[in-house]
This record gives structure tokens, sequence and C-alpha cells, in this order.
């Protein structure tokens, strides 16, 4: 799997070396420092805030801030490197660096990648199947429902993390938020039922969607970043290109450019086939 990941990269560069005049790999692959910063810091908090339910649940009313400061030096192991960083940092790097990249620049549109990276990266789960039923003991059915139910949550995170890298142009984004979801974990709503600060729980998770949906757009505001290489035509967004056009201005200005141009060739031929009617009638007087 690992040399698998490792290699993913070498077709979606090659393909760009092939297609564009000016290739910018790293770009590409969402490896940029323009923008580093606002994208190490930003997902991660809009992400956050999804889990203010949780992560209020857990911490201010059950009294556990080790799910805060838990990851120490100390209980660093290769079980919490592959949970949170090389998990993480593998599939984001194939299905966000590599196939996102290669459906855009192979001339799909955003939405398209959006949709068909996360569908493939829902199905790469559905391998714990095998695993449900040969450490679990569960039942064939049983196995194929978890694992369906997980496809389908990973499908969902898939959009959100391929929004992320379309918006901010940074692998770094959906890297952070993937690590810290797996951190996380699925939230237990049970607490919404059976805790004695329900009522008061309830409305920190209503919060967390509000602010989430409401932040959503803001925090991921393109001109923070370096997303300028995602954008065509075809695309929203407001990046800005390198001579401070957006992508769709200066797409609007080429075409109006291109029009113009056509204008004055046909209204030189009619020019020059006037000139030739009349040099061709004075001859002939």
């Amino acid at each position: 799997m690992g040399i698998c990941c490792m290699l993913a990269p070498l077709p979606v560069i090659g393909f760009i070396h092939c297609y564009d005049p000016e290739p910018k790999y790293l770009v590409w692959l969402g490896l940029s420092p323009v923008g580093l910063p606002n994208a190490l810091i930003r997902p991660l908090l809009l992400t956050a805030t999804l889990f203010l339910g949780p992560l209020v649940d857990e911490v201010v009313l059950n009294g556990h801030p080790g799910m805060i400061t838990g990851l120490s030096l100390h209980h660093v192991n290769l079980k919490v490197l592959r949970n949170y960083v090389v998990a993480p940092l593998a599939e984001e790097l194939v299905f966000r660096a590599c196939i996102c990249s290669l459906l855009v620049h192979g001339g799909w549109s955003h939405s398209f990648a959006g949709i068909v990276a996360p569908l493939m990266f829902g199905f790469a789960h559905l391998h714990h199947i095998w695993e449900h039923m040969r450490h679990a003991n569960h039942g064939f059915a049983k196995a194929l429902t978890m694992a369906g139910f997980q496809m389908c949550y990973t499908t969902l995170f898939g959009i959100y993390a391929s929004f992320l890298f379309f918006r901010t142009g940074h692998l770094v984004a959906p890297f952070i938020s993937h690590a810290f979801c797996n951190y996380m974990g699925l939230p237990d709503v049970q607490s919404l039922f059976t805790s004695e600060y329900k009522n008061l729980l309830t409305m920190v998770y209503i919060a967390g969607i509000v602010g989430f949906v409401s932040l959503l757009m803001p925090l991921t505001t393109p001109e923070w970043y370096n997303p300028y290489i995602w954008y065509y035509p075809d695309s929203d967004g407001g990046g800005r290109g390198e001579d401070g056009e957006t992508p769709n201005q200066s797409f609007d200005n080429s075409q109006r450019g291109d029009h113009t141009n056509e204008i004055q060739e046909t209204k030189e031929e009619e020019e020059e086939e006037q000139e030739e009617e009349e040099e061709e009638e004075e001859e002939e007087h």
C-alpha cells in the first residue's frame, strides 16, 4: 500500500508534463509555500467547528481534557502514527492530490472530480468487510452493513476534503482535517439523550452545525490561499492569477478580444472586396 501511494504521483506528473506548456508539478499536487499558514489553521478551525458538540461534551461536561492533550510524545506509537499521520497523508495524496488533479487537468469539471474521487475513496474502505469477519467474527451480512456504513460517511468526508483541496489548492488542508476527524471519530450522539446536560448539549451541537455551514465559504476564501492553478472558465470561485485578474475575467477578456479581432478581420475583408470591385469597375470604364 505504501509503495502504491509513493508511486501514485508519477502518472500525474507525466500527464501534466505532456499536456501543460508550463508545468507546475508541486502546485498541482497541492504542495506550495504560498498561503501555507492559512491552509494549516483555517480548515482545521472549520472542521473543529463541526465537532463543537463532541468537544464540549468530552472536554467540558465530562471533564476529559486528555482528549485535547492526550497525544503527547509519550503516547506516540506505530498505531498512532498510522491512524493520524500515515493513513490520512497517504489517502489525501492519492485521492485528492493525484486523482482530483488528474481529473481536473484532464478537462473534467470540479464538480465531477469532487464526486468521483470521493466515491473511489469510499469504495476503497469496503475491504473492512474482511476485517470485520476475520477479527470481530461478524457474519457476512453484519460485516457488509458496517463496511457499507463506513463507505457512506467516508464518501461524505471525501466530498468535503475535495472541496477543501479545490478551494485552497493545498494538500495540507484536507490532510490536517482528515487527521483531526480520525482522532475525534464518529460523534457519540447517545449523550444527547442520556446526559444530564442534554438540552445544553443539543444547543451546542446545533450551534456547531450552523457555525460550520456559515463559515464553510468564508474560511475557505480562495484569496487566502494559492488556488489559482485550479480555476478554469467553467469553475467558480474568486482565485486570481498572476496578472491580478480572476481566471473568469481573463477568460471573458480573451473571448472579448477574440471576438473583436474577428470583427476587425471581417471589416478588412469587406473593405478589400469593395476596393477590388471599385478597381474592376474603373477598368471596365
